[in-house]
């Protein structure tokens, strides 16, 4: 079967070399009313020849390619091929792929990982409140947050202690306990908008609100330090739920206790760990975790962990939520220089919140080069128009059949409330919530898509090489369905036609000399020597393969000490009867993986043709050939092609 990695042929790389300019006038061929030029000859020429030296015959040879390629596309697009749904739907995808490289604001996402290493190399602490606001909340619930979360800021500036605050007005249920403080962390441990405060805001200081994904905060940084770098510890732990009772607890502390004694006279840390320890995740590793920086464990197993100095250093028992511990240090490790960390920081950067952040400065971009003008009063009939039959899916766009105005521009193109009710209908569905917050977020959908395919449309007269390529997955796309359709699926299918091929052709598909003989393999020598001289014994004898074999074994006693396979062979089908002289009756001994082999033969064949079952796939594939090159003589009869030799010269 064939594949369209295959006959993408033409499209060997990606990245299309600039070549000496030539004039866009330079017309190297017609093909019927089809101009081509010098350029798109020599481009594709150079981008599937490496060899530096181009000699005029190798030129001559791909300009028979090249025509051939050009041929059957211009045949699949007069048969409207790449007009079908199928081909639309398969382009477009690969349009999208290949466009992807050029839209994302590359600056801002060297900005994002400069500015996430400059972060890493300080930890912060800071305490934090928040009010809670979900984001598809309405505009007045928001607002009444927002309010909230600004009123708290007035308390704390007006002198009020923050960690009062939070205990009072957090709706973090945690912050009851803990003042709403965070300890401290690093880049990529709090969502970007709160990493962002934190880091922007001077110790001492708090911050205004602010909004994420969870609602208005306000923070208070208590301290900035540079970054601790990240250790590698194991741990002995002993468990203390919090269903334990006072004599549980007491009992948790004297194990603990007795496991530190036993290290400090000299027990081995690992045999303690795999022995007692009770978190069973890492006791058979010798109580070895994962390494870990600032803010990712508990505040007591962090600072004790940090607090070893040197690789082998033990800790005495630390308390926290969870058990007891005595922690071993393993290794610890500073920061790392920027160029190091630079792939682990974008890697980083893709997978969390601030992903995105490229692709809205593109946007903002997008709007700014060919000058975006929105019309945001045309949005609000969509708020009165839009109702709960919009989530069950049976709202319709005819709602708005009295609404076409403008909503935005792009350059000259207008987008109109219809196309906007258009995408609503496609898109709806989903969790029921405030239809003004919904009709905003769709429109947010349907601007940003726009501006997508808008600067998609602009790219191929950007940028000459993504013209270039999308132009020839166009082509390969189209070359491949029509190629199918006219060769390969039609020599399979044709087998009236493939018979008739192969009758005509059949002394072509021919064996070589062959031998049939019978392959026995035995448990040993001893079994293989009983076995040949009963062969001898039993020449003549048609049946004498399994007479023999089943003897062999009432002999020995042992229904799996010998076996056979018989077959037709040709030289280099088996290694056994490649090594026999086929000019004797039995071979010699040959010993492999334990085993005892030896080849009787039964008769020589002389050279035949092949059945067609048996050569099906060589004649399929010349069939195919066939059928290939005969359409092309068709395609080159009624699609008349004429080459510019001249021109066909300066091909450098």
């Amino acid at each position: 079967m064939r594949t369209k990695t295959f006959i993408f042929w033409i499209l060997a790389s990606v990245t299309i070399p600039l070549f000496s300019q030539k004039s866009k006038e330079d017309i190297l061929m017609t093909i019927k009313d089809r101009n081509i030029t010098l350029d798109e000859f020599e481009r594709i020429y150079k981008k599937n020849n490496t060899n530096t030296a181009v000699e005029q015959q190798s030129v001559d040879e791909y300009l028979d390619l090249f025509v051939n390629f050009k041929l059957k596309v211009i045949a699949a697009e007069e048969l409207g091929l790449d007009t079908t749904e199928a081909f639309i739907k398969e382009f477009n995808g690969y349009r999208k792929q290949l466009a992807r490289p050029y839209m994302a604001d590359k600056t801002e996402m060297e900005r994002l990982v400069k500015e996430a290493y400059d972060r890493s190399l300080y930890d912060v602490h800071a305490g934090h409140i928040i009010v809670r606001c979900d984001m598809d909340a309405s505009p007045a619930d928001t607002a009444i947050a927002y309010a909230k979360a600004f009123r708290i800021h007035q308390r704390i500036l007006n002198g009020e202690d923050f960690a009062a605050v939070a205990r009072d007005a957090s709706e973090d249920p945690t912050a009851k306990t803990n003042a709403g403080d965070l300890g401290y962390f690093t880049v990529f441990r709090m969502v970007y908008p709160l990493e962002s405060a934190a880091y922007n805001t001077q110790p001492g200081k708090i911050s205004l609100p602010f909004r994420s994904l969870y609602g208005y905060h306000v923070i208070k940084v208590h301290d900035k330090r540079p970054d601790i770098g990240t250790v590698k510890v194991a741990h002995i732990m002993v468990l203390t739920p919090q269903t334990m009772d006072s004599t549980q607890l007491k009992e948790a502390r004297k194990k603990i206790l007795q496991y530190y004694d036993s290290l400090k006279a000299g027990a081995a840390f690992e045999d303690i760990a795999r022995k007692y320890s009770e978190d069973r995740g890492t006791a058979a590793r010798g109580g070895e975790l994962a390494p870990f920086g600032t803010g990712r464990m508990v505040p007591e197993f962090e600072n004790a962990a940090f607090a070893l100095k040197n690789p082998g250093d033990i800790s005495g028992p630390v308390k926290t939520a969870f058990g007891w511990h005595i922690i071993k240090l393993l290794e610890h490790k500073g920061s790392e220089d920027f160029e190091t960390m630079k792939p682990e920081l974008q890697d980083m950067i893709n997978k969390s919140d601030r992903a995105g952040i490229p692709r809205q400065v593109m946007l903002e971009k997008i709007k700014s080069d060919y000058h975006f003008k929105e019309y945001l009063e045309n949005l609000k009939p969509f708020y009165r128009i839009v109702d709960s039959t919009y989530f069950t899916r049976g709202w319709s766009a005819s709602k708005t059949s009295d609404l076409n105005e403008v909503m935005f521009t792009l350059d000259q193109d207008r987008y109109t409330q219809e196309q906007f009710a258009a995408f609503l209908e496609k898109e709806q569905g989903g969790k029921p919530m405030n239809i003004q917050v919904l009709v905003n977020r769709k429109y947010t959908q349907f601007v940003e898509n726009s501006l997508i395919d808008y600067e998609e449309s602009k790219l191929p007269g950007k940028y000459p090489d993504y013209k270039y390529l999308l132009q020839e997955y166009h082509d390969g796309i189209l070359l491949f369905d029509l190629t199918d359709k006219m060769v390969w699926s039609k020599a399979i299918k044709d087998t009236a036609g493939l018979e008739e091929f192969y009758k005509k052709q059949k002394n072509q598909y021919m064996w070589g000399k062959r031998i049939e003989a019978t392959i026995y393999t035995c448990r040993d020598k001893d079994v293989a020597a009983l076995a040949m001289n009963m062969f001898e014994k039993a020449k003549g004898n048609v049946n004498k393969a399994g007479q023999v074999a089943e003897t062999v074994r009432k002999e020995m006693n042992d229904t799996a000490c010998i076996t056979f396979t018989g077959g037709r062979f040709e030289a280099g089908d088996n290694e056994f009867t490649d090594s026999m002289d086929w000019q004797k009756d039995i071979s010699g001994i040959y010993e492999k993986d334990g085993k005892a082999v030896f080849v009787v033969k039964e008769s020589l064949l002389k050279p035949e043709p092949k059945t067609l079952d048996e050569s099906r796939g060589l004649v399929t594939a010349d069939y195919q050939n066939y059928l290939e090159k005969k359409w092309i003589e068709e395609l080159r009869k009624k699609y008349p092609v004429h080459v510019n030799r001249e021109l066909l010269s300066k091909v450098k």
